[in-house]
């Protein structure tokens, strides 16, 4: 029953009939990856993606390729590029990459489309917002775990935009979320995800007029972090100190997960 009421709520949210509530995200990202041929390739994006994406195709016999970003945006020509060059299966990446820079993804999913390759958007840092269309993806995945928007700390899910991607991926085993215990506090978390979003875009635009003389990655796109680049340890200094007077947690670039240049990535979406 539980799973059943968040499986209705998930469907509502995301858009995509065929949903499955997953054991964790990285449980989502296997499972979508497993309808790759192994044959193929999988791309990903430099920078501002998450550590799995480098690890798991590996577990399932798949090569990676690296697509070429800007602070952490997927550059569309160099996708072209690589699309052109054939032998790919997917396309695996996040909205807002790393957080905190907006994906342009219909034109993500048009080119990938022109090359039939398949594309995997992870929703974690984007679910019950504007930050992902249903139909500039084949397949949903999203975390549930400490410190994503749905935070809950356990749990994730996986969805299908068509009945033939789901009934492929519903041929191999699932390792789908069954505990009571952790799928009620899913359930809740889902139910508070609004409130969740308002605050974590309150305290955003607070830290953003604070740090406005900074040099701000991406400070008008929407996101759930704040990466400030710095010129040098005095102004590395500035930016540490801010976070520590207002309790804000921070970690230090080049990070694949965030920037690969010097930076401070303020993570707004680990708070509550």
């Amino acid at each position: 029953m539980l799973q059943e009421n968040i499986k209705r709520l998930l469907r509502t949210i995301v858009g995509h009939e065929y949903v499955e509530v997953m054991f964790r995200g990285n449980a989502a990202i296997a499972a979508s990856l497993g309808m790759v041929h192994s044959s193929k390739k999988v791309l990903i994006p430099e920078e501002g993606g998450w550590l799995s994406y480098r690890t798991l195709p590996g577990t399932l016999g798949l090569s990676v390729k690296e697509v070429h970003c800007v602070d952490a945006r997927i550059d569309l020509r160099a996708l072209e590029t690589m699309l052109k060059l054939g032998g790919v299966g997917a396309l695996l990446y996040q909205n807002p990459g790393g957080y905190f820079a907006q994906q342009p993804m219909k034109e993500i999913y048009s080119l990938c489309k022109k090359y039939n390759c398949l594309v995997i958007l992870d929703v974690s840092g984007a679910i019950g917002t504007l930050l992902w269309d249903y139909k500039s993806a084949d397949v949903l995945v999203g975390s549930f775990g400490h410190g994503k928007l749905v935070n809950a700390g356990c749990g994730g899910f996986i969805s299908c935009r068509s009945k033939e991607l789901w009934e492929k991926l519903r041929s191999r085993s699932l390792e789908m979320l069954k505990d009571d215990s952790k799928l009620t506090l899913v359930l809740k978390n889902l139910e508070g995800l609004q409130e969740r979003i308002q605050l974590l875009q309150q305290e955003r635009a607070k830290v953003l007029r604070d740090l406005s003389s900074f040099k701000v990655v991406h400070p008008l796109d929407y996101g759930f972090g704040v990466v400030v680049r710095f010129s040098d340890s005095v102004e590395k200094e500035e930016i540490v100190e801010y976070c520590a007077q207002h309790k804000l947690e921070w970690r230090e670039c080049p990070r694949y997960i965030r920037l690969n240049s010097p930076a401070i990535s303020i993570e707004l979406k680990r708070m509550g």
